[in-house]
């Protein structure tokens, strides 16, 4: 197996190499996609939480909402939101933002079933391919009639291939459906956590000023 060329790795199994190298094609480029609308979508800027929040203590709403579209991303288009109905009771207000965060999480959902289904699947084709692999050596040992343990040692090393393959492809996958799923659940804290925090900017004071008059 020494200086094996790519061809040469793909023809250990014609049937399963080719699967996961696909495999592995969608991984990167998932995972490269991904990243990056995490970074340009997904990101909580806290300079821009801290400001919407002091605009909206003073009663400068209006201003808050201009802070939202100077900003890009998935957060500012909630809180933006949830501004635009504060004139609108408070139910309505929270359910306007919670409508926009369910589509916020779809989004940063997306594909994330990928790496899941990868890591998942990948060590299974790998294991297939190694029984295939086993099969053709045993029929091609019995059909020459001839070959001892070192002809059958050379078949099985080669048919292993596609399980170190398919482990090599399961294991970042994996890494990826964790990484990208504990991160979806911190920034969706983090959103939820805010959302309640100007909600009660919102209306608390206003609930203060009815009882008062």
């Amino acid at each position: 197996m020494n200086n094996v060329t790519f061809i040469e790795l793909m023809k250990t199994s014609i049937v399963v190499m080719p699967l996961l190298l696909v495999a592995s094609i969608l991984l990167v480029a998932y995972a490269l996609e991904r990243f990056w609308y995490y970074l340009r979508a997904g990101r909580i800027n806290s300079h821009f939480l801290v400001e919407v929040k002091r605009l909206v203590r003073d009663g400068k709403v209006r201003e808050a909402v201009d802070c939202c579209e100077k900003h890009r991303g998935l957060v500012p288009e909630i809180v933006k939101a949830g501004l635009n109905a504060s004139h609108l009771s408070r139910i309505d207000a929270e359910d306007t933002m919670e409508s926009y965060k369910e589509r916020s999480q779809n989004l940063l959902k997306a594909r994330l079933g990928v790496f899941g289904t990868i890591s998942f699947i990948a060590p299974l084709l790998g294991l297939l391919g190694t029984v295939l692999g086993i099969m053709r050596s045993f029929h091609d040992l019995a059909l020459s009639g001839s070959g001892g343990p070192t002809i059958i040692a050379a078949g099985i090393a080669e048919a292993l291939v596609t399980t170190v393959a398919g482990i090599a492809v399961a294991v970042p996958s994996a890494i990826m459906y964790n990484y990208f799923t504990t991160r979806l659940r911190n920034l969706m804290v983090r959103i939820d956590t805010f959302t309640s925090e100007l909600i009660i900017l919102l209306y608390g004071e206003r609930t203060i000023d009815r009882r008062r008059d």
